[in-house]
Order: structure tokens, then C-alpha cells, then sequence
């Protein structure tokens, strides 16, 4: 006794399958973009400037793109390359200067303003 099946349509749902999953990776680059942003602007208010004449740590905070390591994306935000060697002497301290952390106090302060903003983004995208 054999049953026999026929599924019309299945080519179209596998094709809108394929355009959510798109679909949900730009989206998923958005709302990290968008809840990066908070983050930065902390860290900028956070990071002490000297009266010196030259690039600040604050000047020079930025926010990387979309990357992504073992299928997890991430965003690193943080002084960029010509300052970031500075940075880690405020961050950490030295043996002669106590530390004065910007970075990790930055993501504390606004992780839960992190999470709504994804989620705010996540849900205008796809319509909940």
C-alpha cells in the first residue's frame, strides 16, 4: 500500500524562504549598526581630552563594520588604530597611573539601550 503525494508551490515557498533569510541578515547588520552607536557616543563622553594639539582618543572612536567569526557577527567599537595605544593606558592603568576605564563602563551604561534598539530595528523591519 503506497500513498502518493503531490506539493504544488513548494519551489515559491523555498524562494520566499531564500529572501527572508536575506531579508534577515541585512537586518541583522542594521540593528547592530544602529545599537553601536549609543556605545560610541559614551565612550566619547566618557574618554578625558588633554589641551595638547593633537588627535584625541574622543575624536577618534569608531565603529567598524558588520563582522562576523564561527557564524557570529559582532561590531567592535573603540579608539581606532592611531590612538588605540593610548587608550589601553587609561582603560588598564600603568604601574605609575591609576586606570580611568572608558570602554567597558561605556558598554555597561547603555547594554540595555543596546537591546531595545535591536529589537526596536529588528521588529520596524519586519513589521511586529
Amino acid at each position: 500500500m503506497a500513498a502518493e503525494i503531490e506539493l504544488s508551490g513548494l519551489d515559491e515557498l523555498l524562494n520566499k524562504l531564500q529572501q527572508m533569510s536575506d531579508k534577515a541578515g541585512r537586518v541583522e547588520n542594521k540593528a547592530l549598526k544602529a545599537a553601536a552607536q549609543p556605545i560610541a557616543d559614551e565612550m566619547k563622553s566618557l574618554v578625558n581630552a588633554s589641551s595638547i594639539d593633537h588627535l584625541h582618543i574622543r575624536d577618534n572612536i569608531k565603529i567598524s563594520g558588520v563582522k562576523s567569526k564561527d557564524g557570529i557577527k559582532y561590531i567592535e567599537i573603540g579608539p581606532g588604530k592611531e590612538t588605540n595605544w593610548r587608550a589601553k593606558f587609561l582603560e588598564w592603568g600603568t604601574s605609575k597611573m591609576p586606570a580611568k576605564p572608558f570602554v567597558q563602563i561605556s558598554y555597561e551604561h547603555k547594554k540595555k539601550d543596546v537591546l531595545e534598539i535591536m529589537k526596536q530595528t529588528i521588529a520596524e523591519a519586519f513589521g511586529s
